[in-house]
């Protein structure tokens, strides 16, 4: 079969009962635009929370290390994110959209951040926080 790609049915071959194909993710900061730290364990349990009623679950990354350069500063702020995650059911995610985009500018608000980063679907985007 040298030059053709065997098509594989994952789940046949695990014996998924379902599949999701949506992901969406929230980074919860560590600090603040001013490079101070914040108080992030209350932002992972509550955004595990919403996730796993959006998805049936949610995981939360270890600390990544990351860096983001501060416009209004200059100043290149380094942090260790936490990515908080779920493979999304379509109808709970709608259900849940406003929810969702509150809970992401409260934790922008309230850990003083001039913008917040999500993902859906490996598409980054970032969330001006006013």
């Amino acid at each position: 079969m040298h030059g053709q790609s065997k098509v594989i049915n994952i789940a046949k071959e695990f014996g998924a009962g379902e599949a999701r194909e949506q992901r969406f993710a929230i980074y919860i900061p560590s600090q603040n635009k001013n490079g101070k730290p914040v108080a992030q364990n209350k932002w992972i349990d509550k955004t595990l929370r919403l996730l796993s009623a959006i998805g049936g679950g949610a995981t939360a990354m270890p600390p990544i290390r990351g860096a983001w350069l501060n416009r209004e500063s200059g100043n290149l702020v380094i942090e260790e994110s936490v990515l908080v995650y779920t493979a999304i059911d379509p109808e709970a995610f709608a259900e849940r959209l406003t929810e969702l985009v509150d809970l992401v500018r409260e934790i922008g608000r309230k850990t003083g951040q001039g913008q917040m980063a999500i993902e859906f679907n490996q598409t980054f985007y970032l969330i001006d926080i006013t």
